[in-house]
Order: C-alpha cells, then sequence, then structure tokens
C-alpha cells in the first residue's frame, strides 16, 4: 500500500548548519586501559617493508587483551595486516603518518576478507573496541590497492567475481569506536566497513548476534564501487554515524540484503543515529533498503548531502530476492525513520544503474556513458534529492519522515522526490 510520504519546508536546511547536531549523544563509552604498548619497539615490528605484520599484531593484542587490555601504538609507517582479530579492551592508537594495507596474499591463500575481524568467532561477546588515530582530530590512512586475482565462474561480469575486502567487518561486539581515517580504494568490492550478524556454523552459540553500542565517526573513503561505499550496515544496534563521506558508492548503507541472513531471519537495524552523511559522484549520501527484514526501526539522520549523485536519500522498499530460499519470507519494512536536511547538487558524473535510467528524462539520458565495462553502473546525471525506488516487482511499503529538502542546479520543474510512477521511455544507448 502507498503510504503518504511527509515533507517540510524546503527554507530551513543550508549547508551552514552546525555538523555536531547530536553532541555528547553518541553510543560509544571511552573505558580506561592501564597498559602501553608499541608495535615496533615492543614487537619488532618492521614498519617500512612490504611483509605480513599480522602475526605481530595478533600476538599485541592477544597478549593485552588476556592480560586485561591495553593500547597498543602504530607508529608513522607502512603496515600490512589480514584477518586481524580485535579482541575485548583494546585501543589502537594509529600514527597519522601510518598507512594500513592489506596483504592479500594471505587473503588469497587463506580467505577471509577483512583487514580487521571483530566478533565473528569469539566464544563470548567483543566489548570495549576502539581503532582511532593516535593524534587528536588527526586521520590516519588506509590504502585499498586493485585486486588483481579472480575468483568465481562468471567471466561475463568479472567485478561480481573479483576478491572483495573489507577494511573492518564487526559482529558480536559491544561498546567500539572507529574514526579518523582517510580510505583510499580502487573500486574494490564492498563497503569499507560491515556491520553484520554471525551467522557462521563455527559459533553457533552466538547466531544472530551483531553490533551494538557503537560510534563511527570522521571516515572518508575515495574511489568506491558503485554499491558499495564507506559502511554498510546489515545488522547493528544503537549506532552513531557522524561525519561519513565517500566518493563514490553510498557513504551509509543500512541495507540488509546478505541472503543467508534474509533465509535465517536474523540482522537488521534499529536506533540508528546519523549526522553530516556525504556523497561525492556516486549513488547516495544514505540507503535505506530492507529486503526481507522486519526488525528495521528507529533511523534518525540530519545534514544529508550529495555532491554529483544519483540521489542524497535512496530509499528501497522491501522485496523478496530470487537469491533467497526460505518460503514465506515477506518484503521487509523500515520503522519510524526520520530524515532532517536534505541537501542535493546536480552533476554529470553520479553513478548510476541501468534500472535508473528511466528515471532520467530524454534529454539527460544521452548524457550517460559507459567509462569501464568491469563496473557495475556507468556515469551519468543527479536524478533528484531523494530516490523512492520500488524492489523487482514491489510498491512503496514503508513511510519516510523528510523535513528541510534543498536542491541545487537541477533542471526547472525536477521533482525532490522520485517514485517508481515516474519512470518513463529508455532513450540511451549507453554510449
Amino acid at each position: 500500500m502507498l503510504r503518504k510520504i511527509k515533507i517540510a519546508s524546503l527554507s530551513l536546511f543550508a549547508l551552514s548548519i552546525p555538523f555536531h547536531a547530536y553532541a555528547d549523544t553518541g553510543y560509544y563509552k571511552n573505558f580506561i586501559t592501564k597498559t602501553v604498548k608499541n608495535l615496533v619497539t615492543d614487537y619488532s615490528v618492521n614498519n617500512y617493508d612490504n611483509k605480513d605484520d599480522t602475526q605481530k599484531l595478533q600476538s599485541a593484542i592477544n597478549e593485552l587483551s588476556k592480560n586485561g587490555g591495553g593500547e597498543i601504538i602504530i607508529p608513522a609507517g607502512v603496515y600490512y595486516f589480514m584477518n586481524v582479530e580485535l579482541k575485548s579492551n583494546i585501543k589502537l592508537l594509529i600514527d597519522k603518518d601510518a598507512s594500513i594495507r592489506p596483504y592479500l596474499q594471505a587473503m588469497y591463500d587463506n580467505g577471509g576478507d577483512s583487514i580487521f575481524n571483530v566478533g565473528e568467532y569469539n566464544a563470548d561477546v567483543v566489548k570495549n573496541i576502539a581503532i582511532t588515530s593516535l593524534q587528536k582530530d588527526q586521520r590516519f590512512t588506509v590504502q585499498l590497492p586493485a585486486i588483481t586475482k579472480v575468483s568465481g565462474a562468471n567471466p561475463n561480469k568479472p567485478f561480481n567475481n573479483v576478491y572483495g575486502i573489507k577494511v573492518f567487518h564487526f559482529f558480536n561486539v559491544k561498546n567500539f569506536l572507529t574514526s579518523n581515517m582517510n580510505i583510499y580504494d580502487s573500486n574494490t568490492k564492498y563497503s569499507a566497513m560491515s556491520l553484520n550478524a554471525v551467522l557462521s556454523d563455527k559459533n553457533i552459540k552466538n547466531r544472530g548476534k551483531f553490533p551494538t553500542y557503537g560510534d563511527v565517526k570522521n571516515i572518508t573513503i575515495y574511489n568506491a564501487a558503485y554499491g558499495y561505499g564507506a559502511v554498510q550496515a546489515q545488522a547493528a544496534s544503537k549506532i552513531y554515524f557522524e561525519n561519513i563521506e565517500s566518493q563514490g558508492g553510498a557513504a551509509l548503507r543500512l541495507e540488509t540484503g546478505y541472503a543467508p541472513m534474509n533465509d535465517m531471519r536474523l540482522g537488521g537495524v534499529s536506533d540508528i543515529k546519523a549526522d553530516n552523511i556525504r556523497c561525492l559522484n556516486g549513488s547516495a549520501a544514505l540507503t535505506l533498503s530492507p529486503h526481507t527484514i522486519q526488525t528495521n526501526a528507529n533511523i534518525d539522520a540530519h545534514n544529508i548531502i550529495a555532491d554529483d549523485c544519483n540521489f542524497a536519500v535512496r530509499i528501497a522498499t522491501g522485496f523478496i530476492s530470487k537469491k533467497n530460499k526460505t518460503v514465506g519470507l515477506t518484503p521487509g519494512i523500515f520503522k519510524n525513520v526520520n530524515i532532517d536536511g536534505i541537501d542535493a547538487t546536480f552533476g554529470f558524473r553520479s553513478q548510476i544503474l541501468h534500472k535508473d535510467f528511466s528515471l532520467l528524462s530524454k534529454d539527460l539520458q544521452r548524457y550517460i556513458y559507459r567509462t569501464d565495462t568491469h563496473l557495475e553502473a556507468l556515469v551519468g546525471p543527479s536524478i533528484s534529492a531523494v530516490g523512492y525506488v520500488g524492489g523487482p516487482g514491489e510498491k512503496i511499503n514503508y513511510e519516510a519522515s523528510l523535513k528541510n529538502i534543498k536542491m541545487h542546479g537541477f533542471k526547472p520543474g525536477t521533482k525532490e522526490i522520485t517514485f517508481p510512477s515516474d519512470k518513463g521511455k529508455v532513450y540511451t544507448t549507453e554510449e
């Protein structure tokens, strides 16, 4: 059933609004540690070679966590890690002149898809984790190189077959902070940070548990692939997102789309706060997509800003994917969604999918062009401030409150909110 979309005045929102609408209302609580170690001087890590440093960092984490926790300083230099398991009461303090990189050979040889993994296999919840910069208000660097090895068996869709990589993959963790980093991507698969539910058969005891009480702040990713970007939350509760930016993809994806999770009826996102979420040359700053999950609720977002993206906010209705195997699934929903302050600037270099071509007028469709056949999206014009789009064959099935929408540079008459009913004829030949 099509429900009424609430829209407030357009005149109140401006880019000069302070970014900290939620001052001191994050969910993460700082914790005290007594021990301080240096990864280079205390664990003999060579921070200027190209060798795998994972085991030495893992030893430091294991030692400190076993003895009540502590801080591990990662000084200036270059470090290679893969599948590091963070444990309770650990702070990683990374120098602003440090570069964190994935050790890809370990991924190719042993599997895994994350530089840092938290709570997927632990017997108990991982409590009190912080990964941030050593210097206050400075940022360290993460570099994600192009993935050259290919897995899978579909040569017609090479992007869907490549190995994917995440910087952080969080599962059964409580009270955490990730902040103050710039991520330089190479159009790799997956969002840089993923929040998910435990599904592994190796951890039946904690199946379905997911991240709670966390702050994710001051993160920028460059050159992200469409459909991915900075952060994806598939299963999370009581998380505060602030100052998240993505060049390409989506800055913040509240999308519960992992088929096995949907089939198990696990996961969902609830009690989410977000402030100053930005997108450049991508899909959207904020995406909501429930797939079949019913437990998505209480989303409170402020200052959602897009420059040359499809939309500032993309709201997808629930739908059942062909990948789902469970009988009796129903389209998912979001409950109590409030988005205040939506600012969209038109451009010609957004990332656009084939299914969205028809949301553009004929005169704008001619500006769509292909830049790389290995990418999932093409380059094309921005569509509108908000895209209220349906899943395959599905109608809009939940309500959102959208306040203070502002648009710049769009063709006169462009609607602030685009609906599935706005689809028209496709004229483009994807030049």
